[in-house]
């Protein structure tokens, strides 16, 4: 096993743990909820398969739906979060890149890193919330759901790109 492969599932975990122990808890003004595993999906490198992304996703989901008894909602809205991501990256990249890079600040900027972060996480929220109220009649509180979310769960993937480590 790589020591790639071990820091990412400590980071699995970790990510997992505080997702169903504490964010899963926080429901700001009833609307806004933040799914904190949506950054490790955010930034897993451009090399990474489709499939393994969206396995990734996929795990992510149903770690947080076993555990806070939604039906395959958050497998659903990860799953295609971890499908598009690749395009929606590409739409920031150029090809002369290599391999092994990692979306982030450092190699995005800020300002497309949000723009990228913030396409990802608004998609995941797009899925998330009509299949959690199950209909698209409550348009205002599907408008208000994603985007307090999304900015909530923006906050925390700024913060992780302000305090995370320069490599």
């Amino acid at each position: 096993m790589t020591s790639r492969t071990i820091i990412r599932a400590r980071n699995f975990v970790l990510l997992a743990l505080a997702q169903v122990i504490i964010f899963s808890q926080i429901h700001l003004f009833g609307y806004a909820t933040a799914c904190i595993f949506t950054i490790f999906l955010l930034k897993l490198p451009r090399h990474t398969t489709q499939n393994e992304a969206i396995i990734w996703g996929f795990l992510f989901g149903i770690i947080t739906d076993i555990f806070c008894n939604t039906p395959g909602i958050h497998s659903a809205a990860a799953t295609a979060m971890a499908f598009s991501r690749k395009y929606i990256l590409a739409a920031f990249t150029h090809k002369g890149l290599p391999d092994d890079f990692i979306p982030g600040v450092k190699s995005l900027k800020w300002g497309g890193y949000i723009v990228y972060a913030a396409i990802c996480i608004t998609m995941f929220y797009a899925v998330l919330f009509p299949l959690e109220l199950f209909t698209v009649r409550h348009i205002t509180t599907l408008l208000i759901g994603t985007i307090s979310s999304t900015a909530l769960t923006m906050l925390f993937a700024v913060v992780v790109e302000f305090f995370a480590p320069n490599k």
